[in-house]
Parts: structure tokens; sequence; C-alpha cells
């Protein structure tokens, strides 16, 4: 089982002090809001195509382009001005408010107009999310930490969906922040509402007037499906492919499997119809190897320290057949590519 919450990443104290000195930004509407530096959303003219023969039709694609240590820094930057100004909360103060089984809401119906693939992409990253788990440099580490994961809207008064399991660990974040595309950071105010065992929760921040995405709980396999995430590092990360099967775990809770491309970093990410409605949300993934061994089927859960890339987990000594080690494993066959549906969480607001 592999956890899809981003490997850690540390920045130097000097570039995070200087971040500190150099970039804060305040604005009476939002919580907080860092300027982004020129290259995080630069913009690239594509000559457009025409409509048809006849047509004089001309567009602009644009296209967000993003540098990894750019928005550490503007994540730190505004993290560090939230933590001094006790706006803040950590996991440890979060994690209790996982318990919360129901938070009533009314949710938007779903849309059922298909969109072209880019137009999907334009109109959804507006209601995608960045998360980062944030702590700050101490005794025993001399640089910032960060851990990324995906969230997105599902309600206009500021109200997020991501997986359980970005809150539910045992590691301390100083702070957890979200980021949104144009790079307005806010503050994880609290956890609304939980489900462990199907891995999503509700949380607010904030802000208000988001544009949610609509949720669609029916959706059978081979329909076809999208999903962004934050996947290594890489931002608003858009794949495609389709659901491939439901099942059932040892516990009962039903899963969703795509093929759509996701991985560290995308948990809580949207998987969606070509209409834009939610059909699920990115979990996990489980690697088949040859000889018919999955890895940590049963979907137990295993966070590394955070000096450590969170990786594929290998079975337990009761898992492993006698005298074969976990490293003499046959070869990878396929990677499971496991989702919540969405009716886990509509479960939520009900």
């Amino acid at each position: 089982m592999q956890r899809l919450t981003a490997p850690l990443r540390c920045v130097a104290l000097a570039v995070a002090l200087a971040a500190v000195l150099g970039c804060r930004q305040s604005r009476p509407d939002v919580i907080a809001q860092v300027t982004a530096p020129a290259n995080i959303t630069d913009t690239v003219d594509v000559p457009a195509k025409t409509s048809g023969p006849d047509s004089d039709e001309t567009k602009t694609d644009e296209r967000l382009v993003f540098s990894v240590d750019d928005v550490i820094q503007q994540l730190t930057t505004a993290a560090d001005d939230l933590i001094e100004k006790k706006l803040t909360r950590t996991t440890a103060q979060l994690r209790p408010e996982l318990d919360r089984p129901r938070f009533p809401l009314a949710l938007p119906e779903p849309d059922m107009t298909e969109l072209k693939t880019v137009e999907l992409y334009r109109r959804a990253v507006e209601s995608v999310f960045l998360v980062a788990g944030i702590t700050r440099p101490n005794e025993e580490v001399t640089a910032w930490q960060t851990s990324f994961s995906t969230a997105f809207v599902i309600h206009a008064d500021g109200i997020l969906s991501t997986s359980a399991h970005v809150f539910d660990h045992e590691e301390v974040d100083d702070a957890v922040v979200v980021m949104d595309v144009q790079g307005t950071i806010y503050p994880v105010l609290e956890i609304l509402a939980a489900n462990r065992a199907a891995d999503t929760c509700l949380f607010r921040i904030g802000k208000k007037g988001l544009k949610p995405l609509p949720l669609k709980i029916s959706a059978l396999p081979g329909t076809a499906i999208r999903v962004i995430g934050h996947p290594g590092d890489s931002f608003y990360f858009f794949s495609a492919g389709h659901i491939a099967n439901y099942e059932r775990d040892d516990l009962g809770s039903l899963w969703m499997n795509v093929t759509a491309d996701f991985g560290q970093g995308s948990s809580g990410g949207p998987t969606m119809d070509e209409a834009g409605n939610i059909v699920g949300q990115v979990s996990r993934t489980f690697t088949l190897y040859a000889g018919g061994e999955t890895s940590q089927r049963s979907r137990k859960r295993k966070r590394t320290t955070r000096q450590q890339i969170e990786t594929q987990t290998m079975p337990s000594d009761a898992e492993v057949p006698e005298n074969k080690q976990p490293e003499d494993r046959a070869d990878p066959q396929m990677v499971f590519k496991a989702c919540t549906p969405a009716s886990a969480i509509r479960d939520l607001t009900q």
C-alpha cells in the first residue's frame, strides 16, 4: 500500500529566512496571501486552431507553470506569518475532529453537460487546492519540512474535501495550510466530518464564495474520468482514464479502481467525469506482483518518518512465504489506483 501524500521536501533555512524577510504581504479580504514570484504563474501563448475552414476565431491558451522551490518558499513564508499570528492549528489539534461523523450540507446538483477536456481543466483548477503540512525549523531539524496532498471545494462557504489520512497520522505539523491556483494561502480551521474507513473528510477554511465541484453518485465501470492532483511536486497535474471496477475490502468499505495516473501528493484529489462532476477521490495505490501477491490490499496505513519518502510498504512477516524475504518478492506487474467513491463523501453531508 502506498499513501499518496507527497514525499517530504526540505528547504534550506537561509532560503526560508530570506522568504520571511522579503516576500510577506497581507490583504484584508483573505487570511493570508503572498505575492507569487513571476515564474510561478507564467502564461504561455499558444497559436490557436480555428474551429473550421471559414472561421476567423482565435483563442489564447494560458497554461500555469509552477516552480516547486518558489511554491515552497511561498508556503513557508505565509505559514510562518500565520503561525506567528496564532491563526493556524497543528495536526495534533485537528486530528481528534476526525471522529466527527456528519456535517449536514446542501450540495449542488450534478452537471449533465459534457465539457471539452481543456475547458474541464480550466474550470476544475479553480476548485482544486494544494494542501501542505508544514513544520518549522527547530532544535532537531534545521530546515522547513513540507508534505503535500490535494483537496477540492464541495461547498461555496469554504468547505473542502480531502483524504482522511492527510490528517490521520502521528507526525505533528506546526500548521496545515492550503493554496489555491492563484497562490492565495489559507490555514485549515477545523475538520467538520470524516470517515477513516472510507478515507475521506471535510474541512473548513476562512474563505467564502468558492466554486464547488458537484458530486455524482452513480458512475459505471467504463466511465471516462479525469484526475487533478499534485504528484511528485508536479502541481495541478491532469490525467485521464476510466473507471476500471468497484470492490469491497475486508472491512466492508467500497472502493473504485481507475486507470488514470496519480501518485504521492495526489491524495484527496478529484476524480471527475467528463462533465466535471466528482465521481471519486484519490486515495492510494496497490502493486500486484507476479505470483499473485499484492502490497497491503487490506489498505492498512503506514507513515514513515519525516526524513524518509513515504513509499511502498512490504508485507508483514506473516504474509511472507517461508524461506522468502520481502525483498525477494517477484517482479511487479501492475498498479491498482484506488479511489474513495463519491457516495462516501456525500454520506458525510447527510
